[in-house]
């Protein structure tokens, strides 16, 4: 008898634990695939679009075994003048385009411990969506539950030149 009491909330549990730990492994695919791309790119000069579409096919392969239906990979670069004042030098998303409009401020918070006059930095985002694999019994009960927004944003200094550009 408490068994059969106790079998729901124990079931419930384990399938949580389950969609947790995907949730988790995926979250941490996300991360890694933000800080490949920014790393690939810092360790260029100059990069030019089949080395961009190289960096977004690496990105697209990091994720696996997680869909890329719904991962937005961008890399770019911004520059701070000698104010401290910080643009955007050039920025790639996964189908080539630029999302962030070249002179603009990035539409990302960068730490003011990175952010020297004078210096420049690639950035790699990733964000992604997850959707749990029982989200169709939990939306009724729990609608903030039928997906999950990761996102992942990795800051690194080139390492060849003050500033890398892209062809």
């Amino acid at each position: 008898m408490e068994f059969a009491l106790i079998l729901p909330i124990l079931l419930l549990l384990l399938v949580g634990m389950a969609e947790f730990t995907t949730a988790l492994n995926q979250k941490q695919k996300v991360s890694q695939t933000a800080r490949s791309v920014a790393d690939l790119v810092a360790q260029a000069d100059i990069v030019s679009s089949s080395d961009m579409q190289d960096v977004m096919y690496a990105a697209q392969q990091i994720m696996q075994p997680y869909t890329d239906e719904t991962l937005d990979v961008i890399v770019a670069s911004v520059s701070f003048d000698e104010d401290g004042d910080v643009t955007v030098d050039w920025s790639r998303n996964r189908t080539g385009g630029a999302p962030w409009a070249p002179g603009s401020e990035p539409p990302v918070t960068i730490p003011d411990e990175i952010s020297f006059a004078g210096t420049s930095l690639v950035i790699g985002y990733t964000a992604s969506t997850f959707v749990p694999a029982y989200a169709s019994l939990t939306t009724k009960y729990f609608p903030s539950m039928s997906s999950v927004q990761l996102s992942d944003i990795y800051f690194l200094r080139p390492r060849l030149t003050t500033t890398v550009q892209i062809e």
